[in-house]
């Protein structure tokens, strides 16, 4: 080994991992702060996973950053990124998923969800970007007997059920 720094004067210089913590808290909110600061070493990563620091950390940050938007297209929403590199997200990673029609509206977004109605299968679909996971709704039944208004944002009332979109 060469001379000058060892292993254990890296460790020394940060010796209290409250002090780390302290300092993590204050990295900016974006998609890169924590993953990039946890590729350091095997103790940054595991301070920087522990649950406790990460209910902290958004505890303290707040609201997320706005990632993008989706945009209306005449077949499907396009994702439009509103971050800078390295935290911008490619529109292809917020791709709807595979199993829609051709005859889907798009409703709109709302606190990371998106609304999508298939009038063809008389379902909606509520779909998290994010995560990817998302849920096919099929209609009641009293919304294949009515001429109803869609709307995303609102609640459906068809005889005495309400329905949120």
């Amino acid at each position: 080994m060469s001379e000058g720094r060892h292993p254990s004067t890296a460790r020394a210089s940060l010796p209290d991992d409250d002090l780390l913590r302290e300092i993590f808290l204050r990295l900016p909110p974006l998609p890169s702060s924590l993953p990039r600061a946890s590729l350091v070493c095997k103790r940054w990563r595991r301070l920087l996973c522990d649950p406790a620091f990460l209910r902290t950390f958004r505890a303290r940050h707040h609201k997320p950053p706005m990632l993008g938007f989706f945009a209306a297209r005449a077949r499907e929403p396009l994702f439009i990124p509103t971050l800078s590199p390295p935290d911008r997200i490619p529109p292809a990673r917020f791709s709807l998923p595979q199993r829609l029609s051709n005859s889907w509206k798009f409703l709109g977004c709302r606190h990371g969800f998106v609304a999508c109605l298939d009038l063809n299968r008389m379902e909606a679909l509520v779909w998290k970007p994010v995560t990817g996971s998302h849920h096919h709704i099929p209609f009641p039944p009293e919304f294949h007997q009515n001429k109803c208004n869609y709307n995303g944002a609102e609640r459906l009332q068809v005889g005495a059920g309400a329905y949120w979109f």
